[in-house]
């Protein structure tokens, strides 16, 4: 049986992509159920646009207070989606006209699938980058990924297999997890929730690129929101390694390793690092994170904002600079 995907996209103030990604989901060769655009609160016209777009597959909700990450949003659009597959797209972001029908055939071909995603590509003003792929995820094309194997692949691939804007979900693999994480975190929600759902279903990839993720378009929440507290996502490792078997319980440990450190290593442009980024770190794997946390830490935020400053600058500036 063909899934029928409800596409569901949250808005905030994004009135100069929104209908570009809107019409990329309408005009799917793999027609979707419906699709959602949520308009979280926008003060930039984005309601105006939504409202101009005519398509009987379109359905608008609107909430009055804006939610961090676009998670109450989302979950908002969850909640009222008739499908019984939800496909999530950002409202700056794009999707290739065949996207949901190559997700629709892995999901035909393993029905026993619960997450899928594609690759994607990295727009940049002045270049496209195709997203990392690893040996463990191309594989899960041909042999959808249980837990622990979705969890090898996260640490081998060094960063969630599943990107927002080019994944899908049972809807009631989503609910079962407990949809995103809205009011207790302004950015990594969405991995968050990845890694529950995955918890509980199998995982299938795609590895054609066929949705873009655009990098630097308006009123990003990777640039307006920082990386000093512990990720949320650490909170879900832990809860999941109660009922986890050993070898999983060592996985969700290194990855827990793994989130510190690499949000860690955001933080270093400044601000003061949450106490609890080091006392989370599991150790004896994680000594390296540990000193990295450490050594991070015992740097003023004055200095390392400036040391980052220096190191995004342009060579000839910084020769030009001199030492």
């Amino acid at each position: 049986m063909s899934p029928q995907f409800s596409v569901v996209i949250p808005v905030h103030n994004k009135a100069r992509h929104v209908a570009a990604a809107v019409s990329s989901a309408l005009g799917q060769s793999f027609a979707p159920h419906e699709v959602i655009a949520i308009d979280d609160a926008s003060t930039d016209g984005s309601a105006e646009v939504l409202a101009e777009l005519d398509h009987p597959a379109l359905k608008l909700l609107r909430r009055d207070v804006p939610g961090p990450g676009g998670y109450a949003a989302r979950n908002l659009g969850i909640e009222q989606a008739t499908g019984d597959w939800i496909a999530f797209l950002d409202a700056d972001d794009f999707w290739e006209g065949d996207h949901l029908a190559d997700l629709a055939d892995a999901i035909a071909r393993h029905p026993q699938a619960g997450c899928a995603a594609s690759r994607y590509v990295h727009v940049h003003s002045d270049r496209r980058t195709p997203s990392k792929i690893c040996g463990r995820l191309a594989a899960a094309a041909d042999r959808p990924a249980d837990f622990e194997e979705f969890l090898r692949t996260w640490l081998e691939l060094g960063e969630c297999p599943i990107w927002t804007s080019a994944s899908a979900f049972r809807r009631d693999v989503l609910i079962d997890a407990g949809l995103f994480p809205a009011g207790h975190a302004s950015r990594g929600g969405d991995k968050d929730l990845w890694l529950r759902a995955a918890a509980r279903a199998p995982f299938v990839y795609v590895p054609r690129p066929s949705a873009e993720f655009w990098r630097d378009s308006d009123n990003k929440v990777s640039k307006a929101t920082t990386t000093t507290s512990l990720p949320i996502v650490v909170r879900s490792a832990r809860a999941l390694m109660t009922d986890a078997t050993p070898s999983e319980r060592r996985l969700l440990r290194a990855l827990v390793n793994q989130q510190i450190g690499l949000y860690a290593r955001f933080a270093f442009k400044g601000g003061e690092l949450s106490p609890e980024m080091r006392s989370s770190i599991y150790l004896p794997g994680g000594w390296r994170t540990w000193l990295m946390v450490l050594g991070i830490g015992a740097i003023p935020t004055g200095l390392r904002r400036r040391l980052y400053d220096r190191i995004k600058q342009p060579p000839s500036v910084r020769l030009a600079a001199g030492p």
